[in-house]
């Protein structure tokens, strides 16, 4: 549906609106792009021209040392991160694809039970429930989390004692792992209101019928409201998977061993290791030192962060693309509501 219809549009004040409008959107894309097309400038650039001043929009003189970092470490980059870009990859790659096999299962489930099963005044109070998380900053749950992974699962800095006794309950340790960044990730808030939303516009007599037929509440789901609900299914996965693979600060609280930290974790560090080295300081960096110098031509500089920023974005986008048509349909579903 357009916002102005194509009849409309003749007229003039209509059609000055139409193209402040256009402009205002092409204003926003080109300064949204602006960032991106810099990183991807500056990943081709040598480390003295990236650091020069004033910045050039295009490199001079190609060259592909940043991208060399990132597909085959040398020496020198090895000694800064104790694992290879890949691992910190696989790692990332497992706690988004652990936290989307129980988050979306978990509140999918929960806002079709809130949706089509509980009735009256009981579904009201499960409804305030799940959504109470929204009411709370995520900063405050932050240390309670954290207590949640040292003994799971009581959000407490020691475990209780067994009433009557003073021997204490049996606590999982999952910190420093990967459950300790899956588990609390278990149940989105967000997602549940996006899920409840939808489920509320599918047709009672959709399931009602299929209750008179002899199916189950799981058969029902799985194979009547999952099929039609594939838009905000995309929505949602989209949301969640954009949102791990991007967290930095739960998995930076969490996680201590490098062999299990996400890229996120990694492009810091490596961020630090360079600021440390002298790499992104021109002063430094174009001085005197040969130490410095090698590094810089090793593609330690801006020119190998900003090729780790993209590899760090490429898959959200990658992502983006694979799921665009179910994702303009459910902004359309929830605009429209």
């Amino acid at each position: 549906m357009s916002l102005f219809p194509v009849v409309g549009r003749k007229q003039p004040r209509l059609r000055v609106a139409w193209w402040v409008i256009v402009a205002l959107l092409c204003l926003g894309i080109f300064m949204h792009l602006i960032p991106f097309f810099i990183m991807i400038s500056t990943s081709f650039k040598p480390a003295s021209e990236a650091m020069a001043m004033p910045p050039t929009l295009f490199p001079r003189e190609p060259t592909l040392a940043g991208w060399e970092l990132a597909f085959n470490m040398t020496a020198s980059a090895r000694s800064l991160i104790s694992q290879p870009l890949s691992q910190y990859f696989i790692n990332s790659v497992i706690m988004t694809v652990g936290t989307l096999l129980l988050s979306i299962p978990i509140t999918s489930m929960s806002a079709y039970a809130c949706s089509k099963l509980l009735k009256g005044r009981s579904a009201r109070y499960w409804f305030f429930f799940f959504i109470g998380t929204l009411m709370l900053p995520g900063i405050v749950t932050l240390i309670p989390s954290y207590l949640l992974t040292r003994n799971f699962p009581f959000p407490l800095p020691v475990a209780p004692t067994i009433p009557g006794t003073e021997t204490p309950f049996p606590t999982i340790r999952i910190w420093n792992t990967f459950w300790a960044v899956i588990l609390p990730a278990g149940f989105s808030a967000g997602n549940f209101l996006l899920f409840k939303g939808f489920f509320d516009s599918i047709p009672d007599s959709i399931i009602n019928a299929a209750r008179v037929d002899g199916g189950s509440e799981f058969n029902i789901f799985r194979r009547i409201v999952l099929p039609m609900s594939v838009p905000v299914f995309a929505v949602t996965i989209y949301f969640q998977f954009s949102g791990t693979w991007e967290s930095y600060l739960w998995p930076l609280v969490v996680i201590q061993d490098s062999s299990i930290a996400p890229l996120t974790l990694a492009v810091r560090r490596l961020v630090d290791a360079f600021t440390y080295a002298g790499t992104t300081n021109a002063q430094t960096a174009l001085g005197q030192s040969a130490n410095v110098s090698n590094l810089v031509n090793q593609g330690l500089s801006w020119n190998g962060l900003m090729v780790l920023g993209l590899l760090q974005a490429i898959p959200v986008f990658l992502f983006f693309i694979v799921v665009r048509e179910y994702l303009l349909k459910g902004v359309r579903i929830q605009g429209l509501k």
